[in-house]
């Protein structure tokens, strides 16, 4: 999508997903999350 346009990309980092962010994680640091009952 961004070569499309010129600009290449040459890494992506995925910071959130939905309600779930990256904020307070060091690089290998992981967080278990509840799973949700009713979605």
């Amino acid at each position: 999508m961004t070569a499309h346009v010129g600009h290449p990309t040459l890494r992506l980092i995925r910071y959130s997903m939905g309600d779930y962010t990256l904020s307070g994680l060091d690089n290998g640091q992981w967080r278990e999350i509840a799973q949700e009952k009713d979605r």
